[in-house]
């Protein structure tokens, strides 16, 4: 555990430092992978403390923070403002931490809901980025279109990448459970 403690202790100070921040206020696609990196280790994190009390508020908790720390004005104000941005961050993890902390006493049930919803969500915002919505663009925020658009690129790119694994994994599960039939077994 205290392993488990130190590397996650480190990655977010790898993440969260003087030198990224000022990367992160000129560089949406980094500042957004920033978003899924602290979210992930916070889940990661939260994992190692799962609990059913209380899971269902640690879900909709943690979930809320990601939903608020994307939406257009909290999203441009950290973008412009270190300390708001730090917040944020900090806010992210945390809120990885929580769903992590709920994750697997919902069973798989939530874990889908969760899933889906996450792609949803995550293909709205990176439609819009796509598009170039003047809401998470320059004058709003430092970012100009073209950035942006880079964003809803890497993001789209990166969630398929992640649901495609996580989707391989559910399937695997599947086969391996014997919960699938075979071709010859009268599908």
């Amino acid at each position: 555990m205290r392993k488990h403690l130190f590397l996650g202790v480190f990655l977010v100070l790898l993440i969260i430092n003087p030198l990224t921040e000022g990367i992160y206020g000129r560089n949406a696609v980094l500042y957004m992978a920033s978003h899924y990196a602290l979210f992930a280790l916070g889940m990661w994190m939260g994992l190692s403390e799962a609990s059913r009390r209380f899971w269902i508020w640690r879900l909709i908790a943690g979930t809320g923070v990601a939903l608020l720390a994307h939406v257009p004005l909290i999203f441009d104000v950290s973008a412009y403002n270190e300390v708001v941005r730090v917040i944020l961050e900090l806010g992210l993890f945390c809120g990885g931490f929580l769903v992590g902390s709920s994750f697997q006493a919902g069973g798989n049930v939530t874990s889908y809901i969760l899933l889906g919803g996450w792609m949803t969500g995550d293909t709205a915002l990176s439609v819009a980025f796509l598009l170039g919505d003047s809401a998470y663009s320059f004058p709003l925020s430092p970012y100009p279109v073209w950035q942006i658009k880079d964003a809803g690129i890497f993001m789209f790119l990166f969630m398929n990448v992640v649901a495609f694994f996580i989707i391989m994994k559910i399937f695997i599960g599947f086969l391996e459970k014997g919960e699938l039939k075979g071709e010859g077994e009268g599908i």
